[in-house]
C-alpha cells in the first residue's frame, strides 16, 4: 500500500536537499560578476542557455545514474558514502565562501556552461545529490511498493525543476537581489545554506554505513570461518 506521508517527506527532502546544494544564491553572485557591462538581453541569454545546460545535465544523471551502479559494480551504500563525502567537502567551501569577483577571475569566459552551469547549478555536489535520490526512489519500489517508488522518482525530477526555477529567477533578477542582500547578506544565507549541506552529507554517510555494513559483515565472519583466531 502506497505511504503517502512517506512520499510527501521525501519530495519535501528531496527539493531542499537540491536546492541548498544547488545554491543559486551563489550562483547568481558570479553571475553579477561575469555580466558586468552586458546589457539586459545578453543577461537573458546567458541565463537561458545555462538552465538549458543545467537541466540537461541533471536530468541526464537522474534517469541514467542507475547505469554507474551497474557498470562500475558500485553498491549503493558505497555511493552514498562517497557523495557524503563530497558534500561534506562543498558545505566546508560554502562555510568559507570567496567573494564572487574572486570566483568569477578563476573561471573561463564562457560563462554559460562554466561556470554557471557547471560547477555551479548543476556541480558535481548537485549531480551526486540527484543520483543518490533517484536511487533511494528506485529502492522504494521493491521495499514498499511500486508506486511509492515511483512517486518518489518523480519528486526528485520536481526537485530538480523546482532548482531550474530558483536559478532561472535568481539570475534573471540578480540585480535586484544583489541590491537587497549585499555581499555580507550573500555570505551569511550561503553560510547557512552550509550547515545544512553538511548535515545533509553526514546523513548520506551514515545510510552509506548502515547500507553496506550487513554486507561487510558478512565478509568479515566468511574470513574469521576461513582463518580462525587462536
Amino acid at each position: 500500500m502506497t505511504d503517502l506521508t512517506y512520499v510527501l517527506e521525501f519530495i519535501g527532502g528531496a527539493i531542499i536537499s537540491i536546492i541548498v546544494i544547488s545554491n543559486p544564491i551563489s550562483t547568481s553572485a558570479v553571475f553579477i560578476a561575469l555580466t558586468q557591462g552586458m546589457t539586459q538581453d545578453e543577461k537573458i541569454r546567458i541565463v537561458r542557455k545555462s538552465i538549458i545546460y543545467s537541466s540537461g545535465i541533471l536530468l541526464f544523471f537522474a534517469l541514467t545514474g542507475f547505469l554507474i551502479f551497474t557498470i562500475f559494480g558500485f553498491s549503493i551504500g558505497a555511493f552514498r558514502i562517497a557523495g557524503g563525502v563530497l558534500l561534506f567537502s562543498t558545505a566546508i567551501y560554502m562555510l568559507n565562501p570567496k567573494p564572487s569577483s574572486v570566483a568569477a577571475d578563476e573561471t573561463s569566459r564562457d560563462i554559460a556552461l562554466i561556470p554557471l552551469a557547471i560547477p555551479f547549478t548543476a556541480g558535481p555536489g548537485t549531480i551526486v545529490t540527484v543520483v543518490v535520490l533517484m536511487s533511494e526512489a528506485r529502492n522504494l519500489v521493491n521495499t514498499i511498493d511500486t508506486i511509492t517508488g515511483l512517486l518518489a522518482m518523480i519528486g526528485v525530477i520536481l526537485g530538480i525543476m523546482v532548482t531550474i526555477i530558483v536559478s532561472y529567477f535568481m539570475m534573471a533578477h540578480s540585480d535586484r537581489i544583489d541590491a537587497v542582500l549585499k555581499e555580507g547578506g550573500r555570505n551569511v544565507v550561503t553560510r547557512l545554506m552550509g550547515l545544512l549541506v553538511m548535515a545533509i552529507s553526514i546523513q548520506f554517510i551514515i545510510n552509506g554505513i548502515k547500507e553496506i555494513l550487513p554486507e561487510f559483515m558478512e565478509i568479515v565472519n566468511g574470513a574469521v570461518a576461513i582463518y580462525p583466531i587462536l
